[in-house]
């Protein structure tokens, strides 16, 4: 099975539970739209690096699918601000991916940075009204980890295509190395104090290994870029997390 249709099952399953209190229920969608934004980012802009390939553009298609089955799939759990946003977000992406890439100027770039900014602020705002679930561990290092993906191949491709194009985003999101920094000290926060099963920490020792190949060229990312490699190593990285 692909590693995104696995994700939508397990993401499927978390919603689904009879074993969730509400408030976690409530909780679990707004953490699958939050994944869902960072990959419909990284998608977009690794179409951009593409240059509109079939490929990216059919995988992008999917991921919106999903993304706007979220907001059907569990509506008290998005209030409709929080719909209202994503539903402005979805709509500048999917104009933005259709223009061919030689077209996506400054103003395209920051008006879906923008959008995205503001549907994360309000999503983690929602976030903060709901308890904490604490199966939620993985998911949430999935989700910087999709971060840093998005943010990666964002500032990849828009160095790649000339100043001329480059975006505010940096204004608003965290840099790279900051959050790979981030990611470094939770990875070993929970491989000190999640002893877990066996099978967790083999999973988590599989994260360490895929990790420790990307983690230099992050922490370096102003100095060489390599998108490719850092996208697929982090979808790995995804994967293992939320399977």
């Amino acid at each position: 099975m692909p590693a995104t249709l696995r994700r939508y099952t397990l993401i499927v399953l978390i919603l689904m539970s009879p074993v969730l209190s509400a408030a976690q229920a409530s909780q679990a969608p707004l953490l699958a739209q939050e994944l869902s934004t960072y990959r419909l980012l990284t998608l977009f802009h690794l179409l951009r690096l593409e240059q509109g390939s079939p490929d990216v553009q059919a995988r992008l298609e999917t991921e919106v699918q999903h993304f706007a089955g979220l907001l059907t799939a569990h509506p008290e759990a998005l209030p409709a601000p929080l719909q209202q946003q994503a539903q402005h977000f979805q709509a500048v992406l999917l104009n933005n991916a259709r223009l061919n890439y030689e077209a996506i100027d400054f103003y395209a770039l920051d008006t879906l940075s923008q959008s995205a900014h503001d549907l994360l602020q309000l999503n983690r705002q929602q976030q903060a009204l709901a308890p904490a679930a604490s199966p939620t561990l993985d998911l949430r290092q999935a989700i910087l980890m999709q971060q840093i993906a998005a943010e990666y191949v964002r500032e990849a491709a828009s160095f790649d295509s000339g100043s001329a194009v480059y975006d505010s985003a940096q204004e608003r999101f965290e840099p790279v190395d900051v959050l790979a920094k981030a990611f470094r000290q939770r990875l070993e926060q929970l491989q000190l104090t999640l002893a877990g099963s066996a099978e967790q920490r083999k999973k988590w020792g599989q994260v360490q290994v895929i990790w420790n190949y990307i983690e230099q060229p992050l922490l370096e990312y102003r100095e060489r870029s390599l998108p490719f490699v850092v996208n697929r190593y982090s979808e790995q990285i995804v994967t293992l997390l939320v399977n």
